[in-house]
């Protein structure tokens, strides 16, 4: 069962640690350092200015919501919130879903945001490309909280959580291009094989963050692309629910 007041006592904490205002301030930082450094372009300053703001305030979104999930969690831990909460009227499932709703709720805030900018940014009317980069940011978001969420839990250090979930954000990025890589005909061909079923093998359980934020889409939002909504958020759905049930199976597991 959802608990309404521990939804609203996650949002206050990420008012009271300053997350919104500091995200705000990066936004704007962010923003105008796009601006500036696409100024330097010759040609195509807009198009400089998109590329350079969609992926800064992309990573600036992940290491803001990063950071306040697995501090706020650990935090609680430590100060023994969570032994009081699980004390009150309330399941250690929905202790769990409470606190991803409260996530996934600034997770959208941010996306938001975000996507206004880039919107206000690129001086045209918004294109289906656009849509779909902002649906596909909102769903990254929501990942990789979640998965700060689970490792927070997990793993009882704060730093090593945030790296934990780092490694994993990274790994989702960078898995077209290690695919591409392990595909390719190089070097020994044993090696070759075994390098592409491991690299297929970690892909069927790494979400495909690379496929559901492409800069593209806000090149050319006119332009069909070859990633559907569906796609997207059957992505965010099916990862998302694995990471909630690993992380209420941990929590079930533990002697408080």
């Amino acid at each position: 069962m959802i608990s309404v007041p521990l939804v609203r006592y996650v949002l206050m904490a990420a008012l009271r640690d300053r997350l919104i205002l500091s995200l705000i301030l990066l936004i704007a930082v962010g923003t105008c350092l796009s601006v500036f450094t696409a100024s330097a372009a010759v040609i195509e300053k807009s198009q400089f200015t998109i590329v350079f703001a969609a992926s800064g305030l992309r990573m600036a979104g992940v290491v803001g919501l990063v950071l306040f999930a697995v501090f706020h969690i650990r935090r609680s831990f430590d100060n023994r919130d969570v032994d009081f909460l699980l004390s009150r009227p309330i399941s250690r499932s929905g202790f769990i879903l409470s606190h991803a709703i409260a996530f996934s709720l600034l997770a959208l805030l941010l996306a938001a945001v975000t996507g206004l900018v880039i919107l206000l940014l690129t001086f045209r009317g918004a294109g289906a490309g656009d849509a779909l980069w902002v649906l596909g940011l909102t769903m990254e978001f929501i990942i990789v909280v979640n998965a700060a969420l689970f490792f927070a839990m997990v793993i009882s250090s704060a730093s090593g959580a945030a790296l934990a979930v780092f490694g994993l954000y990274i790994l989702s990025r960078l898995m077209g291009q290690l695919l591409g890589d392990a595909a390719a005909n190089y070097g020994n061909p044993a090696v070759n094989s075994v390098l592409k079923i491991i690299m297929d093998i970690v892909a069927m359980v790494t979400p495909r963050l690379d496929l559901m934020t492409q800069t593209t889409w806000l090149v050319y939002p006119d332009i069909p692309q070859n990633v559907s909504v569906a796609f997207i958020l059957a992505q965010g759905v099916i990862y998302t629910s694995l990471l909630l049930a690993a992380t209420s199976v941990d929590l079930r597991r533990r002697q408080f």
